[in-house]
């Protein structure tokens, strides 16, 4: 089904990608003359209808963390049903436990095994395994020494280590493109900053005639990067790049308009006091040759809903009744699966006062990384509330579950408002998962930033999502009061399909030079000294009113359930088919005008 559907931001992603033209400096910057005819020439034979789309991904379906996997699991797929020609390339992670049971079931062919390789000082021994079990041709490279991360593949005890796999990565997959025959009408797609050095490293490879076409475009899923020292450009790239950071040296030589995974995260990225501030404030001048365009990600998960077809019906005929019967009869659910588990590492239990008392029950679950989920501002936010006016369980995780010292100041809380709040820190099944989200009143995101996130999980599951206005959440939730808008811009024009509230959206309101400070202020202090500063205790005061306003609107059952269904019709806003046009308008850009 092609999707229509025109809004403003749609323009602004046109007019953006029109305007697109390559940095021409950054290329006489690193390349003599001689070097620039030869890639020149060789570009200019490249052949937009026989493109082969290669996703660079330090995820996969069986090494992940956050939600690139989870992109990589679909976007993919959906661009080979629209006719492009897809392949996958991925670091192949010995240690990690679900690789060895895959290998250990058969499921990696050999393609090749212990080839060296040499770019430019860096030599290296690399080997290639298909991966069977993927739906599409997916190529893991493992290179002698390199990708030794076990739990994800950022989980090092030194950031140096991730650095040098996202180097040696990128150095090996023009050969290993070459020694699987794909050489001509190569269109790389990195995905954040680990894989970006392909940028560099693919115009090598057309140097030497490893292969005859390579482009690349970029999208950052993140506003993380990584540092480069002189010696490693030097061994890597041949000579002294400029630039401090992976993606300093790498956008230069991008062969298409940057992209990111939401509107207003490309907005954030160039205007966000946190972004501008502490993130991204060495991109800065980057981002104004190539600004970054957003292409919004589709559904993750199926269209089905919890709800039978005749609560649905009656609901967007104006009667909620059944509707909210059922999600009580989830909650029910909850209550027995929260009144039923018995493991030894949950902090604090919920009393409810009685059986027909159902005050809203807040759930929040995520990785506890304290420099952007923004639990603590919930936390300090729910001790404010009168005790017993609403519940909280929280459900967070960490790399490698070592988070006892990241827990410590929830605990605390907990004990403060003992009762009300729930603390399971460990993963909980899947099937119980779906479960906790069906039976809770709302799910809660407080994100200091999220580049897309996942509300519409909770809209899928007939749950409204209480969030901070911030990136990709500003795409997914329609307020019911108005909050401001970081980065500036019309927030009605990132809704393509026009739905009633969804939930709450809030944000604290302070100058651009508060929040400047208190971003650099607040992200070196531990959760329970943040409060001192002003812009923290304004974004704690906003979180305050909307779980005051979530407890009002949950008491009444109309607007509640009115709120729910409309969770459930925004959905339609979500879908691949629109993000592939886009990712298409990306692709052609870098095929037609991604030369000089």
């Amino acid at each position: 089904m092609t999707d229509n559907r025109q809004s403003g931001s749609d323009g602004l992603f046109n007019s953006r990608a029109e305007a697109w033209t390559i940095l021409r400096k950054g290329f006489n910057t690193v390349f003599n003359q001689n070097e620039l005819d030869t890639i020149s020439r060789a570009e200019r034979t490249f052949q937009k209808d026989r493109r082969k789309i290669a996703f660079l991904t330090f995820e996969n379906r069986l090494a992940s963390l956050g939600g690139l996997a989870a992109v990589m699991a679909l976007l993919p797929s959906n661009l080979v049903d629209s006719g492009e020609d897809v392949i996958i390339v991925t670091p192949f992670y010995n240690n990690n436990p679900k690789v060895k049971n895959e290998v250990a079931a058969g499921k990696f062919q050999e393609i090749f095994k212990n080839e060296k390789f040499n770019l430019c000082g860096y030599s290296g021994v690399v080997s290639c395994y298909r991966d069977t079990g993927c739906n599409l041709p997916a190529f893991h490279i493992g290179v002698q020494n390199q990708f030794t991360a076990v739990s994800n593949p950022y989980a090092y005890s030194k950031d140096e280590k991730l650095v040098m796999d996202a180097l040696v990565f990128s150095a090996a997959v023009p050969f290993v493109m070459n020694k699987l025959g794909f050489k001509r009408n190569i269109l790389f797609h990195a995905q954040d900053w680990e894989t970006a050095p392909v940028a560099i490293t693919s115009k090598f490879a057309l140097l030497s005639g490893l292969l005859e076409h390579a482009r690349t475009v970029l999208t950052l899923h993140n506003s993380f990067d990584g540092p480069l020292s002189k010696e490693k450009k030097r061994l890597f790239f041949g000579n002294n790049l400029p630039g401090h950071t992976v993606l300093q040296c790498a956008i230069p030589l991008l062969n298409g308009p940057l992209t990111t995974v939401s509107s207003p995260f490309a907005r954030e990225l160039t205007n966000d006091p946190l972004q501008c501030t502490v993130f991204t404030n060495h991109l800065q001048k980057l981002f104004k040759s190539n600004p970054p365009l957003g292409i919004e990600n589709g559904l993750f998960g199926d269209h089905s809903h919890p709800f039978t077809a005749n609560g649905e019906l009656q609901a967007l005929n104006g009667n909620c009744d059944l509707l909210v019967k059922e999600k009580e009869r989830f909650r029910e659910n909850l209550e027995k699966i929260i009144g039923t588990e018995t493991n030894p590492d949950i902090i604090g239990l919920l009393h409810f006062k009685s059986k027909s008392s159902k005050e809203p029950i807040f759930f929040m679950s995520g990785r506890l990384d304290l420099m952007q989920k923004g639990f603590d501002v919930i936390f300090h936010a729910f001790k404010k509330l009168p005790r017993g006016k609403a519940k909280l369980f929280f459900c967070p995780s960490g790399v490698g579950e070592n988070i006892e010292k990241e827990l410590a100041f929830f605990k605390k809380i907990q004990i403060e408002c003992s009762g009300d709040i729930t603390i399971w820190p460990f993963r909980i099944p899947s099937e119980d998962y779906r479960e906790v989200l069906r039976g809770s009143s709302f799910l809660v995101m407080p994100s200091f930033y999220e580049p897309f996130g996942a509300a519409t999980e909770g809209f899928l599951h007939g749950t409204p999502v209480i969030a901070r206005a911030t990136g990709g959440l500003l795409v997914q939730v329609k307020s019911c009061s108005k909050v401001p808008l970081s980065g500036g811009g019309n927030r009605a024009d990132f809704f393509r399909k026009s739905t009633g509230p969804t939930g709450i959206l809030f944000r604290e309101e302070c100058d651009q030079m508060d929040a400047k400070n208190g971003w650099r202020e607040c992200l070196n202090q531990s959760p329970d000294r943040r409060i001192k500063i002003k812009s923290y205790r304004a974004m704690v005061n906003a979180a305050e009113n909307a779980l005051k306003k979530a407890i009002e609107i949950h008491h009444d059952k109309t607007v509640y359930g009115n709120m729910i269904c409309n969770g459930i019709q925004s959905l339609e806003n979500f879908s691949w088919n629109y993000a592939v046009e886009k990712y298409k308008t990306i692709y052609d850009t870098a095929s037609l005008r991604g030369f000089f």
